[in-house]
């Protein structure tokens, strides 16, 4: 045994070193792996209080650092087309803006595990309409709408360009009448691609 390890050094050394390079690349994977997600933003977008029409929308964030909500686009769907609004500085507000500015306001800065309540969902569908200069079109929403898809827009860390999120809801109307809320999907998308924060950058310039 012994007269095999010495004839063999060199070949066990290499074997050691060899383990030992790829026990470091597994160990320096681990660790960039754990920077990047603490570095890339995380925001979840949720249905509140309820299933139904007057369920809020909850906009959280789960990001490690603090991320400023810039604007929320959402995306009404028609059997005929689809129709797009800030909500975002969709109305006039008073002086006096509550508890909570910032859900108010729909935009503002957001530590981990902080969120905004941006309101019922048949309030804000009901406002994106009132703005709408052709409001026949949506004259009576709740028989024309068919999802609502919402896209948030924030600014996160040094980086120049936004990040961003979204989730569709689909409206489901009841056979005994009534309508729900249900998202189709389990987990809000998140929008940290180079392309896909370009697309947000001229989402927002074109309701600027």
């Amino acid at each position: 045994m012994w007269n095999w390890l010495s004839q063999n050094t060199d070949v066990l050394s290499l074997a050691v070193s060899m383990a030992m390079l790829v026990v470091w690349i597994v160990y320096l994977q681990l660790l960039l792996n754990g920077y990047r997600r603490q570095r890339r933003s995380s925001i979840l977008i949720s249905r509140g209080a309820g299933h139904g029409i007057r369920s809020r929308c909850l906009i959280t964030s789960m990001s490690a650092e603090p991320l400023y909500v810039t604007s929320i686009i959402a995306t009404l769907e028609t059997e005929a087309k689809s129709y797009e609004y800030a909500l975002t500085d969709l109305r006039d507000l008073p002086e006096d803006l509550g508890a909570d500015p910032r859900s108010s306001m729909r935009q503002g800065s957001l530590s981990a595990g902080e969120y905004l309540d941006i309101g019922h969902f048949d309030e804000f569908v009901s406002q994106l309409v009132e703005t709408d200069p052709d409001r026949a079109r949506l004259h009576n929403w709740t028989d024309a709408v068919n999802a609502i898809e919402l896209t948030v827009l924030a600014l996160y860390g040094s980086d120049r360009l936004p990040v961003g999120a979204s989730r569709r809801f689909s409206f489901v109307r009841a056979e005994a009448g009534g309508m729900r809320i249900s998202p189709d999907t389990l987990w809000t998308r998140q929008l940290h691609s180079r392309r896909q924060r370009k697309q947000l950058v001229r989402k927002l310039a074109s309701h600027l």
